[in-house]
C-alpha cells in the first residue's frame, strides 16, 4: 500500500483551495474617490494539472507517492545488506525535490557496532539522482544530522521545466537499501525514514 506525502511529512496530499492565479499583476493609481479591483479564484485546484493556478514554488502543488513501509535484510552466510527496489513518484503538475532529512531509531534497538546501513536512490538516464548514496547509519550509530536530497522529479509529465521536453519516467525515482554487518545472530531493527518534498516553481 502506497501514501500521498506532503512536504511536511504529513501522509496526505495537499490541495490548494481558493489559490492566487499564476498572472502578472500591476498596480493602479487612482485620482479620485474609487476603484474597481479585479478579483480571480480557484476552487478545488487540481494540483496534478500543470495549468492550475496556484502560484510558482507552493506547496500546494505537492503530490508524490511513496510506499508506507520498507524492509532491508542479510543472512549469516552473506554480510550485504539487500532490499527489494521501492519508488518515489512525482503526481504533480511542477516538479518536486526530494530530500532524506531524518532516520531515527526505535527505543528497543540494538544495532551490531559492524551495522551499515545506506540509501541507494537511482533516477533515470536523462535525470540522475542528486545524490545516489546517502549514509544512514555508520559502525551501528545512526546518521542524526541527515539533510540529503536525493533527486528532483520532474512533473507527471516528464518535464523539469514549462519548456522542456517532456521524458517519459523522469517523474520517478527508485531506491534501495544497501549496507553490511557480520553478525550471525538474527537481530531485529527499526527505524523511521523522514522525506521531505519542495516543489519547484517554472
Amino acid at each position: 500500500m502506497k501514501k500521498l506525502l506532503g512536504s511536511s511529512l504529513v501522509v496526505v496530499t495537499v490541495l490548494g483551495i481558493g489559490l492566487i492565479a499564476n498572472k502578472t499583476f500591476a498596480d493602479q493609481t487612482i485620482q479620485g474617490t474609487s476603484a474597481t479591483v479585479e478579483v480571480n479564484g480557484t476552487l478545488g485546484a487540481d494540483n496534478t494539472n500543470p495549468d492550475s493556478k496556484i502560484p510558482e514554488g507552493d506547496d500546494n502543488w505537492i503530490n508524490v507517492t511513496v510506499p508506507t513501509s520498507t524492509i532491508f535484510y542479510n543472512t549469516p552466510t552473506d554480510s550485504a545488506v539487500k532490499s527489494p527496489q521501492y519508488s518515489i513518484v512525482n503526481n504533480s503538475g511542477r516538479p518536486v525535490n526530494v530530500f532524506a532529512t531524518s532516520f531515527t531509531a526505535d527505543a528497543s534497538n540494538v544495532a551490531p557496532s559492524d551495522f551499515n546501513l545506506t540509501l541507494k536512490t537511482v533516477g533515470t538516464g536523462t535525470n540522475a539522482a542528486t545524490n545516489a548514496t546517502t549514509n544512514l547509519v555508520t559502525a551501528g550509530a545512526i546518521n542524526s544530522s541527515l539533510n540529503s536530497q536525493l533527486i528532483t522529479l520532474a512533473n507527471k509529465d516528464g518535464k523539469l521545466t514549462s519548456a522542456g521536453t517532456p521524458t517519459a519516467g523522469d517523474n520517478k525515482a527508485t531506491f534501495t537499501y544497501g549496507g553490511s554487518s557480520s553478525t550471525t545472530t538474527m537481530t531485529q531493527l527499526k527505524y523511521n525514514l523522514g522525506l521531505t518534498f519542495k516543489s519547484v516553481g517554472w
